[in-house]
């Protein structure tokens, strides 16, 4: 029975994903059906009908099974999520079922709906502008750029103690005479952080590095929002003291400077969804929560679609990663009906505000326009 035991647990990978530090194996191992597990697996047969459902074998992570299912590996959250019974994300046990979604297919198999409207095209030459598939595969709403390399609004004065000190080669970087020092590190660059275990620093955590941004104001009301806090890349602490730590980056999105924040990386599983088509023309207004796209990623005007955008609604107004709005602006005749201009999906909430990507478009949006949920 020992010898069993062992077997069991050699065979388990701990998930590659930036968490924080490595956790240890639970314990308390226990027979259920023919394999060893210490979490309570629900049995398949209480999934909902078209559920797709993958047993875990010998090597599985959820990081490779997001990549397999969904595509894109840094999904693992959405798996951990369909999954509430597995309760240290790093450990999964062969055996144990893992509800992927309801009609999940591989992703060699799901197209877009930019994709499923081409193949239209060449079945049939009237298509609606905008329109997909509705036996389409749920696809991610955003990319991982989408999500650790925007941002999010904050409060005006938000406390981030720990910061970017200097750099391990900053001598190779001084360029002698240069009016200014505009020195930066990417990639695999090692870095030394003020601060360490007196402020909560461990070595093998995870870092998002962050820079404050400008104010945020309402474009209608002129309001004060927060402000915004650019994600500039990821770091790993490789040792720290109780003043100091050493780091190495891990994922830069742009260059990062001495001065720049830390603040523990947020886990933000990328939603997955199916995209419906777009609101007709004649649609009436849904009378669901109503707000105002009112920031956005790179440009202020002509924005489209994959265009990064803020919202002023959030998790408090019962908004959540995954919903769709409706992105709409009054008509300027009196009287005339409003103009749909495209759809947004929810990419991350805060209390107040959300990030949202612009997934369907019929016409250029910009930041002031209405947004409506589904």
């Amino acid at each position: 029975m020992v010898v069993r035991v062992v077997r069991v647990v050699l065979v388990l990978l701990v998930l590659a994903v930036p968490l924080a530090a490595q956790s240890l194996p639970p314990q308390n191992l226990k027979l259920v059906g023919d394999h060893w597990t210490p979490y309570d697996p629900p049995d398949p047969a209480t999934f909902p009908a078209e559920s797709t459902v993958h047993i875990i074998v010998p090597g599985d992570t959820l990081w490779d099974l997001a990549a397999h299912y969904y595509g894109d590996p840094y999904l693992w959250p959405q798996l951990w999520e369909n999954n509430t019974y597995i309760t240290d994300a790093h450990w999964i046990y062969p055996g144990d079922p893992l509800l992927v979604g309801r009609e999940i297919v591989p992703t060699d198999a799901m197209t877009t709906p930019s994709e499923l409207a081409m193949d239209d095209a060449e079945d049939d030459d009237t298509i609606v502008l905008g329109e997909s598939d509705r036996r389409s595969a749920p696809v991610p709403l955003g990319s991982l750029s989408d999500v650790y390399c925007y941002g999010y609004l904050g409060e005006i004065d938000e406390v981030m103690p720990n910061y970017v000190f200097s750099f391990e080669d900053t001598e190779l970087k001084y360029v002698p005479g240069a009016l200014t020092q505009d020195l930066g590190v990417v990639d695999d660059e090692v870095i030394y952080v003020a601060g360490g275990t007196s402020s909560g620093i461990l070595a093998g955590e995870t870092y998002i590095v962050v820079k404050s941004g400008d104010l945020v104001r309402h474009p209608r009301t002129g309001e004060v929002l927060g402000r915004h806090y650019n994600y500039k890349g990821q770091i790993r602490i490789l040792c720290a003291d109780e003043t100091s730590s050493t780091a190495i980056v891990t994922q830069a999105c742009v260059p990062i400077n001495v001065g720049d924040r830390l603040k523990p990386v947020p886990q933000l599983a990328i939603p997955l969804a199916r995209v419906e088509p777009l609101e007709p023309h004649c649609k009436g207004r849904s009378g669901k929560a109503e707000g105002t796209i009112v920031n956005a990623k790179d440009y202020y005007y002509n924005l489209g679609e994959g265009a990064v955008i803020q919202i002023d609604m959030g998790w408090e107004d019962f908004l959540q990663p995954g919903d769709f709005l409706t992105v709409y602006r009054e008509n300027l005749v009196p009287g005339q009906p409003r103009q749909i201009l495209g759809e947004v999906g929810i990419l991350t909430a805060e209390p107040h505000t959300s990030t949202a990507k612009i997934v369907q478009m019929r016409y250029a949006m910009r930041v002031g326009d209405r947004v409506e949920l589904k």
